[in-house]
């Protein structure tokens, strides 16, 4: 293998670590089994955020998102100052590509350091035109070397993707399973067309939720609560009706209101000044009109139907303004848009969702065929790739830390990970959640939120986290809620991220929606 190999990296959106290495997983993976046969695999590798963009922005920075800028979906993008993955290859001599699709638009920053960032619509999977361009362009040996490519899988993500000669329990016991069983033969098309020489990275951007159940008295039930919504199972259709439109043209406009209700539901009296009234039924006046011109209605007694509920429910949250009530104005507004969210991830930092697989082929280097049991976290993967591929690189401010030792002798010392979740929006108030994990234990409480229940559980006796401890060891809450929010505080340096503009608002909103995303 060269001094600078060529680097593919394969990040499969919504996979969790269960379904690569777990004992009793029922989807079928032989191209995924084979390739981790030959890899240095760490199946304990936990994310920050479950949701794609902060994920991704994690993994191409080391930095926690409250640095790095990108919370959630909306709103925000990468501050400039961010040194990236993609810089560090292209700084020592490759040839940078990513290969992306979802929620990744270039406009939240993530582009920086790419060559090319080819930005895909979410239909294009791997099944389609574009999965046998990309494995015919990697096996064609024309890319200037040495290169390094990011390749980001959609098809495990709603809607699963499961043709139907894979949509049988011989592939997988749930349509997750199944649509992973598909993917698999696509993996490893990609790994064999990639070479031998080729440095091939394995990993997720989050987990995923498929057939949990939360308990009672804990976060997920007290915010579904809060806004009138009920809970669905991971398998159910998560399609969000045509309230998306709010978040249309007048994305300005509906931040503004949203902002200013989630402000005053963190006090005990939500009542809204006459002043905010005014400005906010003003807001909503301009969003309800844009949404009625960009409301795509299905024709005859239907449509109509349709068009009535939506004005009903835009009633809803203008005579709640009316009256003052931020509570029910924000229930009102939220319930539609957040169920797609609620279903599946970024709602929580269960281990379902924040666990995901890692692995390296690099025989050169790492040794093959080898699990590394150490925990780890999605901000340790940048300086990790650095130092096993010996890239010389600047002084980086990571948050993260090589496992490269990890990986070649066994157990290291697991660190505390800093963890949070916004909803997928830029939330601080409704499914706003915070917590660490840190020496086997993880505690998750709302901020923002004091009658909002508080979670801890002892990981290395409860790994499914259904035995809330929280009252049982209220020492142990407070000193890791203190550690939590000391490390939130050093990690907010670089405050909550550059503003998307206007323009770039409402774009990023109509890509997301197009792409199904919402």
């Amino acid at each position: 293998m060269a001094d600078k190999p060529n680097v593919l990296m394969i990040v499969v959106d919504c996979l969790r670590s269960d379904r690569v290495f777990g004992e009793h997983r029922t989807c079928r993976t032989p191209q995924l089994d084979a390739l981790m046969a030959r890899s240095t695999r760490v199946p304990n590798m936990f994310v920050e955020n479950s949701i794609t963009a902060p994920a991704f922005t994690t993994i191409f920075t080391g930095c926690y998102s409250l640095a790095h800028g990108v919370t959630g979906l909306l709103g925000v993008k990468m501050n400039d100052e961010m040194f990236t993955l993609a810089d560090a290859f292209m700084a020592n001599g490759y040839y940078t590509i990513a290969e992306a699709t979802g929620p990744l638009l270039p406009m939240l920053g993530i582009d920086q350091g790419f060559d090319e960032f080819n930005y895909r619509e979410q239909q294009e999977y791997f099944f389609k035109p574009w999965g046998g361009k990309l494995v015919n362009r990697l096996a064609g040996g024309g890319l200037p070397e040495p290169w390094f490519m990011m390749v980001h899988l959609w098809e495990l993500h709603e809607p699963r993707q499961v043709p139907a000669e894979f949509d049988t329990e011989e592939f997988g016991a749930s349509r997750y399973d199944r649509a992973l069983s598909c993917l698999d033969e696509y993996i490893g098309r990609l790994v064999a067309a990639a070479g031998e020489d080729t440095v091939i990275v394995f990993t997720g951007d989050h987990g995923e939720r498929v057939d949990e159940k939360s308990a009672a008295d804990t976060l997920l039930p007290y915010f579904l609560d809060k806004l009138g919504l009920s809970e669905l199972s991971g398998e159910d259709d998560t399609r969000v009706g045509e309230d998306i439109d709010l978040l249309g043209k007048r994305g300005a406009e509906l931040q503004t209101v949203m902002q200013s209700l989630m402000a005053r539901t963190a006090m005990a009296e939500s009542r809204l000044p006459i002043g905010t009234r005014f400005k906010l039924i003003g807001n909503l006046l301009k969003i309800g009109m844009t949404r009625t011109l960009m409301q795509k209605r299905k024709p005859g007694w239907a449509g109509f139907v349709e068009f009535l509920s939506m004005k009903w429910k835009d009633f809803l949250v203008g005579w709640a303004v009316f009256r003052g009530d931020s509570h029910a104005a924000q229930r009102y507004m939220m319930r539609d848009t957040m169920r797609h969210i609620i279903n599946q991830h970024g709602y929580h930092i269960y281990d379902y969702l924040s666990r995901v697989p890692f692995a390296i082929r690099y025989p050169e280097a790492l040794p093959a065929d080898k699990t590394a049991v150490s925990e780890v976290r999605n901000i340790d993967i940048f300086p990790t790739l650095c130092d096993a591929l010996n890239l010389d690189v600047p002084s980086v401010p990571w948050h993260g830390a090589s496992f490269v030792e990890a990986m070649r002798n066994g157990v290291v010392e697991s660190r505390p990970l800093y963890m949070e979740t916004r909803g997928g929006t830029q939330a601080v108030y409704a499914f706003y959640i915070r917590g660490v994990r840190s020496a086997g234990y993880k505690v998750a409480y709302a901020p923002n939120e004091e009658s909002a229940p508080v979670e801890l559980y002892r990981l290395t006796e409860d790994g499914n986290e259904v035995r809330n401890l929280a009252e049982k060891d209220p020492d142990v809450v407070a000193r890791l809620r203190e550690e939590a929010e000391t490390m939130s505080q050093t990690f907010a340096a670089g405050g909550e991220g550059k503003q998307l503009s206007a323009e770039e608002q409402e774009k990023m909103i109509a890509k997301l929606k197009s792409l199904g995303y919402m």
